[in-house]
């Protein structure tokens, strides 16, 4: 049975590069297009690269024996789900929320929000919590970053720097072996593939490997314990294809320091819970908070700590508003989401849900009257139309104790459905997680617009 697959899962490989090869002699034979609207010549374009000699090439034969023995003992783990979403990043900086979208399919997490027509899924547009899209264009992201981008799409994180202090060869060959092999459990081999609750992102130095660039993320997909290598699973596919790297030498690779962050670069291994759910923060439905609004909650962030006791409702109000009458950039705190398609009623509804338990749960004693709408233009009216008050009540609520606010969501008297109970307790559990990391070195340095040429992820 292992020979039969490996027989056809080579023949399949096979044939899909005899297609890539037919298509690359089509395109060489295209006519030039006028000069004045001619592509980059060949002197100043690329097709692929050839991999350095530190890289075995996937499909070539040494790769696919490499394969075959990774399987046979037992090292395809996180490979088959993996490879099922395995794409190609849509910008030269995008590996890292590229590999991160790749994660999340493989996991098989619900964005909870529409990508085209009624379909939901991951696309690299949707993970813009931590920072701008636009942003990680021009600078990729650091590995801090990819973590917070991980954690508000709502999976665990287990995030290790590589300096001896934190991870040593040892520690990463462990975590290579959690999440590539599979466990033996009375007498019986988990199924290749099914079952997997922990997948690896490394965050190395293209050029320690031989390859050109610097700074790259890509999802680990198998281990090979006879040649002691590891399966990149490269999402730069316009560059460089899936190819083996052994072990010890992409620890030594995740050992420069990223100038951005001031630490190594290093790896993360992303977890589910046995049940398949994700254990950390769902997506918002109501708020994103940008980078580029970072220094306003850093600004609250730090009022909060001036406090010697629990924040109260009559002090969030003050903070954000001048004497209750005009909102003071509540809004640029946290931002409303865009509003969902007109034929999306099922989101909606969901929005409307939550919306109607926010204002059952406002408090009233305060006399103060909020205007309808802020003051400032927000997303130029294709924002959800949310009232200051709203998104004054989630500040509070992130303001506070997470069994405080959860006694005040989840009070009886209120009648609501669980669904809008437990979606307004993550947007308070999101925009709590924005203040905390509001002053990160690393975070910070994301809320100021760079120029300079991307560091983190240089394809």
């Amino acid at each position: 049975m292992l020979a039969r697959t490996l027989r056809i899962f080579i023949a399949m490989t096979t044939r899909c590069t005899a297609k890539s090869s037919s298509g690359l002699a089509t395109a060489t034979t295209t006519k030039q297009a006028p000069a004045a609207t001619a592509a980059p010549s060949s002197a100043n374009s690329f097709y692929r690269r050839t991999l350095p000699s530190s890289c075995v090439a996937f499909s070539s034969a040494k790769g696919r024996s490499y394969f075959a023995s990774a399987m046979k003992h037992g090292g395809l783990k996180s490979f088959f789900p993996l490879m099922e979403q395995h794409t190609t990043q849509a910008e030269p900086a995008f590996c890292g929320i590229s590999t991160l979208v790749v994660v999340l399919n493989a996991f098989a997490v619900d964005p909870r929000r529409t990508w085209k027509g009624p379909w939901r899924w991951y696309d690299e547009s949707m993970l813009n919590c931590c920072v701008d899209l636009e942003q990680i264009k021009k600078s990729g992201i650091t590995l801090s970053v990819f973590d917070c981008l991980a954690t508000c799409q709502g999976l665990s994180t287990s995030i290790h720097y590589v300096d001896h202090s934190d991870s040593t060869l040892d520690d990463f060959r462990r975590a290579v072996e959690r999440t590539c092999v599979e466990r033996k459990c009375c007498s019986k081999k988990e199924s290749v593939g099914e079952n997997v609750k922990d997948l690896l992102v490394v965050s190395y130095n293209r050029k320690v490997v031989g390859q050109t660039g610097s700074g790259h993320f890509s999802p680990l997909a198998a281990y090979d314990k006879e040649s002691d290598s590891v399966l990149i699973l490269d999402t730069a596919r316009f560059k460089y294809g899936a190819h083996w790297i052994k072990l010890p030498l992409v620890y030594e690779a995740m050992q420069p320091q990223d100038p951005d962050s001031g630490r190594s670069r290093g790896y993360v291994i992303l977890s589910m819970e046995e049940d398949g759910t994700s254990p950390g923060l769902p997506s918002s439905l109501l708020l994103q908070s940008r980078m580029a609004q970072n220094h306003y909650r850093q600004e609250y962030k730090q009022f909060l700590n001036s406090l010697n006791h629990e924040i109260t409702w009559e002090e969030v109000v003050k903070f954000w508003t001048e004497d209750g009458s005009e909102p003071k950039h509540i809004f640029q705190a946290a931002h409303p989401r865009v509003r969902p398609r007109e034929n999306d009623h099922e989101e909606i509804d969901k929005i409307a849900q939550v919306r109607d338990l926010i204002a059952k749960l406002i408090p009233t004693e305060s006399g103060i009257t909020f205007p309808e709408v802020s003051s400032c233009g927000v997303n130029r009216g294709r924002s959800i139309d949310l009232k200051p008050a709203e998104g004054i009540f989630i500040m509070y609520l992130a303001s506070m104790d997470k069994s405080h606010r959860t006694a005040i969501i989840f009070n009886e008297v209120v009648s609501a459905s669980d669904f809008a109970r437990q979606q307004l307790l993550a947007e308070a559990d999101l925009v709590q997680y924005a203040i905390e990391i509001s002053d990160n070195e690393t975070v910070q340095r994301y809320s100021v617009s760079k120029e300079s040429k991307c560091s983190h992820c240089s394809n």
